[in-house]
């Protein structure tokens, strides 16, 4: 059978999702109060990822050969972003509060209960052409587990400063796809059968 280009265009729902139209949403951190801080999450959050998925597999030796059974879902350890950094820090400020909420440098103590330092973060598959939500993927329990340093050099003339943020999470889940910055509330469960 004959593979025609138009055909592989008539399939391309949409011209195909592009990686560089997507949105980070962060919840309120618990400890700093409020979430003016991480607003401008949704605008200076440069790279992210859409979460990987795996059921682990089970081998069942069976006269010498294995017989591969479903194991249990597993989630990657962290999810990374990389921010952009004005000139005001407040997002490298915030990371920084929350982080010191959760373990003191000085006193050596810190929170331990989940609900009081984490916080649910989403990340958004927008539409290229409206910008709609595509697909949405929540990160529940989520806080910055590390802060990456941000390299200075005399010889950087033609850079904007970035970091990276790398996420602690208990699982992830996908939501009905929100509109641009979450303003439209709650985004409701999707169960599959």
């Amino acid at each position: 059978m004959a593979i025609r280009v138009t055909d592989f265009a008539a399939n391309l729902r949409g011209g195909g999702a592009r990686p560089n139209i997507f949105e980070v949403f962060c919840g309120s951190a618990p400890k700093i109060g409020g979430t003016q801080e991480l607003t401008k999450m949704s605008y200076l959050c440069k790279s992210a990822s859409l979460p990987a998925s795996e059921v682990t597999r089970i081998a069942v030796p069976y006269r010498g050969r294995s017989v591969y059974v479903a194991g249990v879902r597993q989630f990657e350890e962290t999810w990374n972003t990389t921010v952009i950094n004005d000139t005001d820090f407040k997002i490298r400020r915030a990371m920084e509060s929350w982080q010191n909420a959760i373990h003191s440098h000085e006193g050596n103590i810190g929170e331990t209960d989940i609900s009081r330092y984490s916080t649910d973060i989403t990340v958004t598959q927008l539409h290229h052409v409206d910008g709609k939500g595509l697909r949405t993927y929540k990160f529940k329990h989520a806080w910055p587990s590390s802060v990456a340093a941000i390299e200075l050099a005399a010889d950087s003339n033609d850079a904007i400063e970035e970091f990276e943020i790398q996420w602690a999470y208990s699982w992830w889940t996908v939501v009905q796809p929100q509109n641009p910055s979450g303003r439209d509330g709650e985004a409701s469960q999707i169960t599959t059968s």
